[in-house]
């Protein structure tokens, strides 16, 4: 106990001489990872994503309850039902005389239609290099700013009824920069602006005094650093004395407890724990050996152990609490039973022909994952799982940026991933449908089904609502017995804080500040 209390006192003071002590008005946030770029046209990690919410805008944000909203424009609307777009700004003539406040850049530059439209613009060029550009490149038919009436109107014609392209359009996604301006660090208009960068170390911000957003609260915004703490110990040890003021999804569930210097809150999100297979591997291209492979995944086992309960076990793409939500468990016939599960599993790898050897191994694989110690854990318990039905796992650590562009050359067996924000029904589209395969869009596994196609295009052009959800959820389900996904768990919205702190979070984990009540 005392070596113990020994290191983390030797701990904290280095973490509190590598960089001068924060002012008061200032809130530390641990984060387990920097952002990947800077610029908001880029950026395709949560770290970026997070950083691009706070400053930056969009054309549209999720509210609380995950729908589209307008952000940076007056008004948004389908002209032409999932195929032409609207946004209204105003004149930058008649700013002043909205009698509300309109966003302006960090330089003090109202936001105008053509900065929207040069942002979109870039993002449609064939010769702009993004991962985010693909449905701009790919279904943008034509793209124009006119006057009519009292506003300025951004119209987005697509080449095909595309009924989910909007979100594409949100602020942790596409961020709306200067017209003209290109490069790492560009300004924005969101409630943040960066004051500090420390590569590998933290960034500062500072709070936009009289900016919409924090008015909106009742307390006192704060400015922020966002400290870079790659491992979960750390930043726990950090938190619990004092070092730090708050964490956002990124503390070991098991161990997070509250107590006098930390307050936890939580509630049910929509981000998306899954491993993905590769689709076209020699092993791995047969859908009975993937559908075994997740019926041989203990989740209960992992959401109780991993997670301290706080998750949901996953058996489809959306929280079933949505219209197009689903659990396909009953339509699979899979069992609350995993000894039947596991039975069932190698019933499926022998039919397979994929039988057990002399040493009892079916086939090896090697698992793609991230050092985070979330990421271990869960890549040791899946690991520990298929060697059950005789399949060896090696797990193979990445650094995330290394780890994305492996997946994105189809470098893997196995990755352990997740998606932030699984909402918008057009995400399955992306994700599944074989014209999306990186760099299109995100179909990382390769996966291709005719059925699936099908299902997902139908979805697209359906008018009526009801039918479109039916035909996302039986899309899913054939999803879940095809398994180019091993469907994990959904967790929890979790917010470790320093008392006396409050964060505003949405069910995709976005938040717009840190408030000293």
């Amino acid at each position: 106990m005392r070596l113990l209390r020994a290191a983390t006192a030797i701990l904290l003071a280095f973490l509190g001489a590598c960089r001068p002590a924060p002012r008061p008005d200032t809130a530390v946030m641990a984060w387990e990872s920097f952002p990947l770029s800077f610029d908001p046209r880029l950026g395709p990690d949560q770290a970026s994503q997070r950083l691009l919410a706070l400053t930056h805008q969009g054309l549209l944000r999720r509210d609380a309850a995950l729908n589209l909203v307008p952000d940076a424009c007056l008004a948004w609307r389908w002209e032409e039902p999932f195929t032409v777009l609207s946004f209204d700004f105003p004149p930058l003539e008649m700013v002043s005389t909205l009698g509300r406040p309109w966003p302006h850049f960090d330089d003090g530059r109202p936001l105008s239609a053509a900065d929207a439209l040069d942002t979109l613009q870039a993002l449609a060029d064939p010769a702009f290099t993004s991962p985010k550009a693909g449905p701009f490149k790919g279904e943008i038919a034509t793209l124009e700013v006119r006057r009519e009436g009292p506003v300025d109107r951004l119209r987005i014609r697509l080449k095909a009824p595309n009924p989910g392209f909007a979100s594409n359009l949100v602020r942790a996604v596409v961020g709306i920069a200067p017209a003209g301006l290109r490069g790492p660090r560009l300004p924005g208009t969101g409630p943040y602006r960066i004051t500090e960068v420390v590569p590998e170390q933290h960034i500062r911000l500072e709070a936009k005094v009289g900016h919409p957003e924090l008015l909106a609260h009742a307390g006192r915004a704060l400015n922020l650093e966002l400290r870079l703490l790659p491992d979960a110990t750390t930043r726990l040890l950090a938190l619990r004395h004092g070092a730090v003021h708050a964490a956002l999804n990124n503390l070991p569930a098991d161990l997070l407890r509250p107590s006098r210097t930390v307050v936890v809150s939580h509630f049910p999100g929509a981000n998306l724990e899954y491993v993905a297979f590769k689709c076209d591997h020699p092993v791995l291209g047969d859908p009975k050996v993937r559908f075994a492979l997740s019926l041989a995944i203990d989740r209960s086992a992992m959401v109780q152990g991993l997670r301290g309960g706080l998750a949901r076990e996953a058996w489809g793409f959306y929280p079933p609490e949505l219209p197009w939500g689903v659990d396909a468990r009953q339509a699979l016939g899979v069992s609350k039973d995993l000894a039947e599960n596991l039975r069932r599993a190698e019933a499926l790898l022998d039919a397979a022909g994929r039988r057990r050897g002399a040493d009892g191994v079916r086939f090896r694989l090697t698992l793609s994952s991230t050092p985070e110690v979330d990421a271990r854990m869960k890549a040791l318990a899946l690991q520990a799982m298929w060697r059950k039905v005789g399949v060896e796992v090696r797990v193979l650590n990445r650094e995330f940026g290394t780890l994305l562009s492996e997946v994105i050359d189809g470098k893997f067996d196995v990755v352990s991933l997740r998606w932030i924000g699984v909402s918008d029904p057009e995400m399955l589209f992306e994700a599944f449908h074989s014209s999306k395969a990186p760099k299109k869009g995100f179909n990382r596994g390769r996966f291709k089904d005719a059925e699936v196609d099908r299902l997902l295009e139908a979805a697209r052009t359906a008018r009526d609502l009801p039918a479109r959800h039916a035909l996302l959820r039986q899309a899913q389900v054939r999803l879940v017995e095809l398994a180019p996904y091993a469907f994990l768990w959904w967790p929890d919205q979790v917010a470790a804080l320093a008392p006396g702190l409050e964060i505003d979070l949405n069910g995709v984990g976005d938040f717009s500040g840190i408030w000293r009540r």
